[in-house]
């Protein structure tokens, strides 16, 4: 059954004259914690609240809602279990946290396991702007409870050192590390080994990609549990930026549904 999520644009804006005239921040929200690792249902049902209003209602692990613009500011954001009611009167498990969103700038708010297993939600900065001419661009993220790794992403996997197959290798990526680089599309094989051990532990994993398109790619869950994925959404048509958002408006109280895509 298709899963909508309500998106409530009750927002407490102290300066939105100001703000709504400069060019809003856009921003993709992840729910990137399994349920299994904190001992809960596996899908881990949550509230977010904004500036103390119900803002994303029954959100669950893999799914992500976005673009949403939203004015320059500052935000409190907490993450509560999921109230039935759909009132947002649940438990706090993460927060509140003021976070920073500026004009014209594309961030991801992600709540993840860190790397020692406790629940958190961290902001990371978007590059959503034109790809080179015909390239692929990956944004990969350490979000899961694991140590350091080190990533190997290739053309082939398999082909020997002298081979000289197209190759990318970042070393001792670490929880909350962020990195971005540029290749031609097509297929392509992550893999990932403890940092400075050569000896893979998840991989090689096949991933196609397209000309023009970001890939935002989020580790997340446990290794030591199993539930150790891959969160990934893809950001098409970036030969001229077509984000296609939903523009929020503070002085709107609701905005229709939005379908959430699950990864």
């Amino acid at each position: 059954m298709k899963k909508h999520f309500l998106v409530t644009l009750v927002l407490i804006l102290g300066l939105a004259g100001f703000a709504a005239a400069q060019d809003p921040a856009k921003v993709y929200v992840i729910h990137g914690i399994p349920g299994i690792d904190l001992g809960a249902d596996p899908a881990l049902p949550v509230d977010v609240v904004i500036n103390g209003a119900c803002a994303i209602t029954n959100f669950q692990f893999g799914q992500v809602v976005g673009p949403v613009e939203l004015p320059a500011d500052t935000y409190s954001v907490a993450i509560q279990l999921h109230d039935p009611s759909g009132q947002c009167g649940g438990g706090v498990a993460i927060g509140p946290v003021d976070l920073t969103f500026d004009a014209g700038k594309i961030y991801t708010v992600i709540a993840h396991l860190t790397a020692d297993g406790a629940p958190t939600a961290s902001l990371f900065t978007n590059d959503l702007g034109p790809t080179g001419r015909g390239m692929s661009r990956l944004i990969v993220h350490h979000t899961a409870n694991a140590p350091a790794v080190d990533v190997t992403v290739a053309r082939d996997p398999y082909a020997p050192p002298q081979a000289k197959a197209p190759k990318l290798f970042v070393g001792d990526f670490a929880n909350g590390d962020q990195v971005m680089t540029e290749v031609r599309p097509g297929t392509w094989y992550v893999s990932l080994a403890p940092a400075g051990v050569p000896m893979t532990v998840v991989g090689p994993a096949a991933v196609e990609l397209e000309p023009f398109t970001a890939y935002l790619i989020y580790a997340v869950g446990s290794l030591e549990n199993m539930t150790f994925t891959f969160i990934i959404e893809p950001i098409k048509n970036l030969l001229e930026e077509k984000l296609n958002p939903m523009k929020i408006k503070p002085a709107e109280a609701k905005a229709p549904k939005q379908q959430i895509r699950r990864r």
